[in-house]
């Protein structure tokens, strides 16, 4: 692996990132849009550090390690904005508490016929 192949993996899953929330927003309009834009600026910010780490001077011990090391956590810490991006999705989608319904009203019960007083004479 080189430095361009490192540099093109954090592009491609930072980008495609961006546009899955940018996705969520315009499908779900229920979506809150702040929370989602906060994990925008949350995945601009792991690209620019992610990219300062790459091509930084100093590195101790072997590079292949180093790199390795980072290939890693380019993966855990977008795994771990995907998970942000399903709670808040998530939270969005849950029903909000309907107000109280109120109880049906119950029909009035049927009264009986009063008996005829013919009837009550025979019987």
């Amino acid at each position: 692996m080189n430095l361009r192949d490192i540099k093109k993996d954090i592009d491609y899953v930072l980008s495609s990132f961006i546009e899955d929330c940018a996705t969520c927003v315009a499908v779900n309009p229920k979506a809150n849009d702040k929370a989602v834009a906060g994990l925008m600026e949350e995945a601009v910010d792991l690209y620019n550090e992610l990219r300062d780490k790459v091509v930084a001077k100093q590195i101790e011990g072997s590079k292949k390690a180093y790199y390795n090391a980072l290939r890693k956590e380019i993966l855990e810490r977008t795994d771990a904005l995907y998970t942000k991006l399903s709670e808040a999705i998530t939270q969005a989608a849950e029903p909000e508490e309907a107000p109280a319904e109120k109880p049906a009203k119950k029909a009035p019960a049927k009264k009986k016929a009063p008996a005829k007083k013919d009837e009550e004479a025979e019987a």
